[in-house]
């Protein structure tokens, strides 16, 4: 059992080669998939809503209030569609093992992405909101000797999510796949339970976790700047 991805195939750019692994894969097919529903689920919106467009309402009514509630009605503009997009991505690969695709998300090359990508945007924001004066300044607040600790304190935020997110991801594949090799022939019964704990109950937990999380971090961010 392998912690790393498997490279599906290489290519040379510049002299270099680059390897293309599964998780990689993965990840263009499901953004494919993701592509196609929209294109589909959103075809020929009504004004009266059928049932798949009350569906889909509810869901982006439900994104829309969490982003105010936990967040302001300012944040709605960018937010929305950001952790509504995240939302959906995440969710497709967190339960990919349910249709017998890895995860992609127990990389920790594809969760950093996802960490790294947080942490820019919760500082942006920052700098939005506050200027870079007001930004700069958190570093050395309250006192200017607080400055390493405050540097602690902002590089932890895209390691703690990235691990967090990777960890659980990682674990899940492992017992699954150590069932899979255990139960022989009757493997084929053993894992649902693990599945639905693993791909989909732990699996969006985990989804629901990193926005929540993407929120709180800008907002805390904004205010201490502020």
């Amino acid at each position: 059992m392998s912690m790393s991805p498997e490279t599906v195939f290489e290519f040379e750019l510049f002299q270099h080669t680059i390897d293309v692994t599964s998780s990689v894969v993965t990840q263009w097919f499901l953004m494919a998939v993701i592509i196609v529903l929209v294109l589909v689920l959103t075809r020929n919106l009504k004004r009266v809503p059928d049932k798949k467009q009350s569906i889909l309402e509810m869901i982006v009514t439900g994104i829309d209030g969490l982003v105010v509630a936990n967040m302001g009605k300012e944040y709605r503009r960018f937010f929305v569609p950001y952790i509504g997009g995240m939302a959906v991505y995440l969710a497709f690969l967190n339960t990919s093992g349910l249709i017998g695709i890895e995860p992609a998300t127990k990389d920790i090359n594809v969760t950093l992405t996802f960490a790294l990508l947080t942490f820019l945007i919760v500082n942006i924001n920052s700098i939005r909101v506050c200027g870079i004066g007001g930004f700069l300044k958190e570093f050395v607040s309250p006192y200017p000797p607080m400055l390493p600790l405050n540097l602690i304190e902002k590089l932890t935020v895209p390691f703690s999510l990235c691990l967090r997110l990777f960890c659980n991801m990682l674990v899940g594949a492992m017992v699954i796949e150590l069932v899979y090799e255990g139960m022989g022939h009757f493997a084929f019964i053993a894992p649902i339970p693990l599945h639905f704990f693993f791909d989909v109950f732990d699996g969006l937990i985990q989804v629901f976790v990193f926005m929540m999380l993407t929120m709180v971090y800008t907002k805390i961010a904004a205010s201490h700047a502020h």
